[in-house]
């Protein structure tokens, strides 16, 4: 048993027993996606497996050792406001010195950028492991990145020189500042403004909401990146701005000049996440926001896509990384409960008690879990490789692997969120009445897990962007690219003596091509009301049906193998499970989705 603090019971602690499964990741990358292909491109020059193992290995060391002992006391202690100032837990601070020194914010970036240029599809592992240990904590190194990526893509030369060092490495903290009170999916109503002085800088005013890790006392000084309009721009997303605006002035030298006019107004009071604060920021009230432009005038969501694409990357990946945590605590009390006798001595009251590993139920709902974990990993890992390609290769290739990644990523945040929300839901009826206890993880697991389903896009957000922009973009191309790959595995398949499972998938790929004709059919007769009653389903079909394509992969890959072991036949298993499951939902979608159901519209609610 790993040490944590004396205050948590042992119940509590049995939450170190495992948070991700190192066979199943190196089985993934290699034998499965084969991700050393990117080793060959120029980007990666120098990267090999031994570098991937070393990182892995210290990532399991440093997040059962230090990250996960602070996951609960974090939850409990919450976070303190007190005049405009937030106190995050005590555990914390050391904590994140330590992921700050141990280089893990910018790991996948350059070594010009401080970090090691490890490939995408091998850098999310052990984040992921990072994220599941304490996902609260996580959220801040994860703006750091996400703000530092964004300076990097769109700063000018000295912007990049001072902020990018500053939010790779940890010393500043970063955060994204869109939603406002009257505008939040709806961020081209955002009333934020901007006024250039006669100096070149701006001054900001307005508030803005939601804000994660807007104060806090964690690093010296916060960057906020800011939306904002000029006056004189036109309404809506195309008129925004982008602006850089600091806690703290600064200097050309990145030194602290002063307190800037922004202020923490308050903090949310939250269902989860305790630990992690989400604040409301006034910006010019008291003295002026000083900032910067980013990128050019009215280009600012432009910039804000390049950040929030890989936050929702990341948002799907704490959901995959808590559920996996949430699986193996369920499996090992399993393991342990004592519940019943076998099937054949039921009617026997004095037969041995068995683990309730042995009970049909509890094998399903375990291999429920399992079976999603490892193809989410596989969807978020085989998408991570398409940016890796899309970034270091050229030509058709790079192409061909940028529009894979756009049509996958709402299925990395959207589809991810809901399923892995589900799969911590079904760990907590494994343990039973047990379950709902604050002695067990779970119930925390299952708090913290429910944002990943809001914040970076709602699930109707990123379907409506999958059906109304991904799905039909460039007649189609990304889409019939996924379905040929299907096709690839499929034969494949057949030849590995799987056939069955592939004409199961085979099934599978003609729903998700027929679901997709059927949306371009409703658009093509001018119909807007109709794709967003069924947006959210169709996602759910075609992240159903990608699932289905994944396992039948990686079961081609473990029938193939040629020293078969229990962890192939397990493999095989597994898709079998999970396709077996998934095929019929699949036809139900489609035929729900066919029926062209308006009777949400026709419905008249109370007080409309």
């Amino acid at each position: 048993m790993l040490s944590i603090p004396h205050e948590l019971s042992n119940k509590e602690a049995r939450v170190s027993l495992g948070l991700q499964d190192r066979r199943d990741v190196e089985f993934l990358v290699r034998d499965v996606l084969k991700v050393g292909q990117v080793f060959d491109l120029p980007l990666y020059k120098g990267q090999d497996w031994e570098t991937f193992e070393m990182v892995l290995d210290n990532a399991i060391k440093f997040a059962h050792e230090q990250v996960q002992p602070t996951n609960i006391v974090g939850d409990r202690e919450g976070l303190r406001f007190e005049g405009g100032a937030v106190t995050t837990p005590a555990a914390f601070r050391p904590v994140y010195e330590a992921w700050r020194e141990g280089g893990w914010i910018a790991i996948a970036e350059s070594e010009e950028h401080g970090g090691i240029g490890l490939p995408r599809a091998l850098a999310i592992h052990p984040v992921a492991l990072l994220v599941g240990a304490n996902v609260a904590l996580f959220t801040l190194p994860g703006l750091c990145h996400g703000a530092g990526e964004m300076i990097a893509f769109a700063g000018n030369a000295a912007q990049k020189a001072l902020f990018v060092p500053k939010l790779f490495s940890g010393e500043w903290g970063g955060t994204m500042c869109l939603t406002e009170p009257s505008a939040g999916s709806d961020v081209g109503a955002a009333r934020t403004t901007a006024v250039q002085q006669p100096d070149g800088t701006w001054h900001i005013k307005g508030q803005k909401i939601f804000i994660t890790w807007g104060e806090h006392d964690l690093t010296e000084n916060i960057v906020y990146p800011v939306l904002a309009r000029v006056e004189g721009d036109p309404a809506g997303t195309g008129g925004l701005s982008l602006f850089l605006v600091t806690k703290h002035r600064i200097d050309a030298q990145g030194k602290a000049i002063g307190r800037n006019g922004v202020k923490c107004a308050g903090i949310e009071h939250k269902m989860g996440i305790h630990g992690s604060p989400t604040c409301t920021m006034i910006f010019g009230e008291d003295a002026p926001a000083v900032g910067e432009l980013l990128g050019e005038q009215r280009g600012g969501m432009k910039v804000m896509f390049k950040m929030m694409n890989t936050a929702r990357i990341a948002v799907g990946l704490q959901a995959v990384a808590l559920a996996e945590g949430a699986y193996r605590y369920a499996h090992q009390y399993a393991l342990d409960r004592l519940q019943g006798s076998a099937p054949e001595n039921f009617k026997n009251a004095a037969a041995p008690r068995i683990s309730i590993v042995k009970h049909g139920d509890v094998r399903r709902m375990l291999l429920d879990m399992r079976t999603t974990v490892e193809g989410l990993r596989a969807l978020m890992t085989f998408c991570a490789l398409q940016h890796d390609i899309s970034l270091g290769a050229t030509g058709e290739a790079a192409e061909r692997a940028e529009e894979i990644v756009g049509l996958l990523t709402p299925l990395c945040k959207g589809y991810a969120s809901e399923v892995g929300f589900e799969a911590v839901s079904t760990s907590i009826t494994v343990l039973g009445g047990h379950g709902f206890l604050r002695d067990h993880p779970l119930e925390q697991y299952l708090r913290d897990t429910v944002i990943a389903r809001l914040y970076e896009g709602t699930t109707g957000i990123q379907s409506l962007d999958l059906v109304a922009r991904k799905l039909g973009r460039r007649g189609g191309m990304a889409l019939m690219d996924l379905l040929g790959r299907f096709d690839e595995t499929i034969e494949r398949a057949r030849g590995a003596g799987l056939g069955a499972l592939a004409d199961r998938v085979q099934h599978a790929r003609e729903m998700l091509g027929e679901g997709a004709m059927h949306l371009a059919g409703m658009g093509m007769s001018g119909d807007v009301a109709g794709p967003t009653l069924v947006a959210v389903p169709f996602m759910f079909l075609m992240g159903d049906a990608v699932m289905c394509w994944l396992h039948l992969w990686m079961a081609t890959e473990a029938a193939q193998a040629a020293d078969r072991t229990t962890f192939h036949k397990n493999k095989i298993a597994g898709a079998k499970h999970y396709i077996s499951q998934a095929e019929p939902r699949i036809a139900g979608r489609l035929a729900a989705l066919k029926t062209d159901d308006r009777s949400a519209y026709e419905y008249a609610f109370e007080g409309e």
